[in-house]
């Protein structure tokens, strides 16, 4: 898994920053707290990598409880190496779905303007390889005080026990995200959302999900734009 953090293009890597706590658990809330940065934001970028088995040409990966933050943009993408093609599943109100071919076996979905929340992401294809890399990125600018302060925190609790690297600016540090105690493989599972299920309950899962994707894509679009403008109004206000 990597982790990075960078600055954006108002800020300057003239800063420092360190991470709270210095050596995190699955479950564990990470805070990175940086201070003397110049500029009025700072971009926050956490990409971690997921090597997925493919079972019966198919792959799937669900992650769960997955909190995005308030921020000043958020957006998320996911690219699929190995594949034929990618479905991005994303429950909001309802199951919003986004698909992409491959080409050259690799496959990219991205969203913009993720409204902050917690949600459950299902991602899943056709491949014809045994396994399948998935690279997970998500973007947000957060804002810089007066004094070149910024506090960012992410709930660990929906990544894969691993490495980080943790890019500040030009300040990189490498990272373990530790299993949690008691049960490594368990709850390694646990945190990152994994189900193992048969074949019939995942067809009829994909079924189900594809029936809402066609006859509810409409409903989805709108109620997507409901949270949006509810968020730019708290914004506002």
């Amino acid at each position: 898994m990597l982790l990075c953090i960078i600055l954006s293009h108002g800020a300057v890597a003239s800063g420092s920053w360190e991470l709270i706590p210095a050596n995190p658990v699955v479950g564990d809330v990470i805070e990175i707290r940086g201070t003397g940065f110049e500029g009025e934001s700072v971009d926050v970028l956490i990409t971690f990598e997921k090597e997925v088995q493919v079972v019966d040409g198919r792959y799937e990966y669900l992650l769960e409880d997955v909190r995005i933050p308030s921020g000043f943009d958020n957006r998320f993408t996911v690219q699929a190496t190995g594949v034929d093609d990618l479905n991005v599943r994303v429950k909001m109100l309802l199951w919003i779905t986004k698909t992409a071919e491959a080409k050259d076996g690799v496959a990219t979905v991205s969203q913009a303007g993720v409204p902050p929340g917690t949600y459950k992401i299902r991602i899943d294809g056709k491949s014809d390889a045994p396994s399948v890399k998935l690279k997970i990125t998500a973007f947000q600018e957060m804002e810089v005080d007066s004094e070149g302060s910024f506090s960012y925190t992410y709930d660990s609790k929906s990544m894969p026990s691993g490495s980080f690297e943790v890019n500040v600016g030009s300040i990189a540090k490498q990272v373990e995200l530790q299993p949690a105690a008691g049960n490594i493989e368990g709850n390694a599972e646990k945190a990152t959302g994994e189900r193992s299920i048969s074949r019939g309950e995942k067809e009829s899962v994909w079924n189900f999900l594809d029936f809402k994707s066609e006859k509810m894509w409409v409903a989805g679009i709108l109620a997507v734009l409901i949270l949006f403008l509810a968020y730019l109004r708290r914004r506002k206000s």
